[in-house]
């Protein structure tokens, strides 16, 4: 079955210009691959990644090679994108930033360099920002930071949000780490798009009942489109029983299930003790924002978390080129000797392995679309199994 026509191009400019994306490589891509999301809605969305496997023999990828048409501006944060056509339609996959250049010999005469790509979680997490910032909803505090470090304005979808997030002062910080910090007080989704665009999606802004007819995967034919595997989940790593939570200057706020402490023992948030802040401004939503923890992690449940789909087999190219993280999916599997598992779900991460020879696949990592309450397990800072954890909302 035909794939999608692939389209790779290379912009020269520096990375603080408008791209032109004047140079159009795809005729020397062997393979690729992206990955972008997170593995749960417990954890943060982190950079997004790709690689590109280049053709070298000219050795028109080789930074210091003045012969190369590139010359000299083969450096690295140029920026690369990834585009498909199908049906006449194009399609953006992954837009980032040029990490290295490795060159490789395989064979001892062939050349290839495997360009490394990060998208623009790497431009906001190096950016710094040191202002005043007073109380102001969720949206428009993430505005106020991507204005502060000259984040374009074309370059940015930006929900109105939920929440209100308290004043700040804020000294060299991290404009990622403050933008992931008003992602937790909402409980939405901050991301970077297959467009390289920033993405803030609000807390409530993926609620309603979509319409499923162009975004439903099944094993028995009946949906739209079909899947190759699909990954179950029925275990206690998501238990929570116990939260304790307190916003600055606030009062800590304590939600529990006794019910579900007398199960599985005493399963607390953080984890290790201790109290979370919330970035919230009153001691209300801080209370909420525990007991929907608790409400909705106190009992394990099966869970669908992931799919590879068959775009290859059914042909369906542009209904799975155009979904994004955070949008709404139906996934349906029938197993042997038991009943149908039906789940809304939310997309929360999206990668493509095409690395050659007619094959490419694309895996969706999703979670339930029921209940808002998150935090973030394996952020090194915020949320580790065997550390301290930061909720979002």
């Amino acid at each position: 079955m035909a794939l999608p026509t692939l389209i790779v191009e290379l912009d020269l400019l520096d990375p603080g210009t408008t791209p032109t994306w004047a140079a159009d490589i795809t005729q020397y891509v062997r393979g690729w691959g992206t990955q972008r999301g997170s593995q749960r809605e417990l954890q943060r969305v982190e950079a997004g990644t790709a690689t590109i496997v280049l053709d070298n023999r000219s050795g028109r990828f080789t930074p210091q090679s003045t012969t190369s048409p590139y010359y000299p501006n083969l450096l690295p944060m140029r920026r690369i994108r990834i585009r498909a056509t199908w049906n006449a339609v194009t399609y953006p996959i992954f837009s980032g930033f040029v990490e290295a250049w490795p060159a490789t010999f395989p064979g001892g005469v062939d050349q290839t360099v495997a360009v490394s790509l990060v998208d623009g979680f790497k431009v906001l997490s190096l950016a710094t920002v040191s202002s005043a910032l007073s109380q102001q909803g969720s949206g428009a505090r993430v505005t106020a930071i991507l204005d502060a470090i000259g984040w374009p304005a074309a370059d940015r979808t930006i929900a109105t949000g939920a929440s209100t997030v308290p004043a700040v002062t804020l000294t060299n910080v991290s404009a990622l780490q403050h933008l992931q910090d008003i992602e937790h007080a909402e409980g939405g989704r901050l991301f970077m798009g297959r467009d390289g665009k920033v993405n803030f999606v609000g807390r409530f802004d993926s609620l309603g009942t979509p319409d499923f007819s162009g975004r439903t995967w099944t094993d028995d034919g009946s949906g739209v489109m079909s899947y190759r595997d699909i990954t179950l989940d029925f275990s206690d790593i998501l238990l929570i029983n116990d939260a304790h939570l307190i916003r600055t200057g606030g009062t800590e706020q304590v939600a529990s299930s006794a019910a579900s402490q007398l199960k599985y023992r005493i399963r607390s948030f953080p984890v290790g003790g201790g109290t979370e802040i919330v970035q919230l401004v009153n001691d209300n939503d801080v209370a909420d924002f525990a007991q929907e923890l608790v409400g909705k992690y106190a009992e394990p449940v099966l869970r669908i978390e992931g799919l590879a789909d068959n775009a290859m087999g059914h042909g369906l190219w542009g209904q799975v080129l155009t979904r994004e993280l955070r949008d709404r999916v139906l996934i349906i599997k029938t197993p042997v000797g038991s009943s149908t598992l039906s789940q809304d779900s939310y997309i929360e991460g999206i990668s493509h392995d095409a690395p050659g020879g007619g094959e490419w696949r694309t895996t969706l990592r999703v979670s339930p679309a029921s209940g808002e309450a998150a935090f973030l397990l394996d952020d090194p800072v915020y949320g580790v199994l065997d550390g301290p954890g930061k909720l979002i909302r």
